[in-house]
């Protein structure tokens, strides 16, 4: 199985690692992981160019290697904490990009821009109460997600983790959400 891990925080070490590294723990040794942490890959914001409407790819060229591992992934884990109801900056721009997929879907007719279906899991952090941000953050990742052959299989929100640290359930948590795969 592939499995590519898109992880929204800054932090190394942080709440989302160690989620993330909890998850892939009930994964099979021999599945292949490939991780983006956003804060490196920094993806070009969409700029609504409208390259996309007329014909395949984007104008930008900055995400063609991660796409090339998007198309042959079986397994999507985004794991993102809560900015200001939101996503943080680096993990929307790369939502934003996927407009591309909408345009070859809606626009140009193409069907299905990626042949493998993917399933993906959404962990979120948050430090304080974080309910309408993991519901603002689902939304958002099920509509980036909608013409891209992938769906959404679970989420979960762990929340106030400014005032306490991760559990141990915390993490048994992050590890059950293969199982809605």
């Amino acid at each position: 199985m592939n499995i590519i891990v898109l992880n929204g925080s800054p932090r190394t070490l942080g709440n989302c690692d160690k989620l993330i590294n909890a998850a892939l723990s009930a994964f099979s040794r021999e599945d292949k992981v490939k991780r983006f942490d956003m804060y490196k890959l920094l993806p070009t914001p969409c700029n609504a160019c409208g390259y996309c409407k007329a014909a395949d790819g984007c104008s930008k060229k900055d995400l063609e290697e991660f796409l090339g591992y998007y198309a042959e992934a079986d397994v999507i884990i985004v794991a993102t904490p809560v900015y200001n109801y939101s996503m943080p900056a680096p993990l929307k721009a790369l939502f934003d990009r996927f407009q591309r997929f909408y345009e070859a879907t809606h626009k140009r007719g193409i069907e299905n821009p990626f042949e493998r279906h993917k399933s993906a899991l959404l962990i979120v952090t948050s430090g304080g109460d974080g309910r309408i941000g993991f519901e603002v953050i689902k939304k958002q990742v099920e509509g980036g997600f909608e013409n891209m052959n992938t769906k959404l299989c679970a989420s979960v929100l762990f929340s106030e983790t400014d005032s306490k640290q991760l559990s141990d359930a915390d993490l048994a948590k992050a590890r059950e959400l293969v199982r809605y795969i």
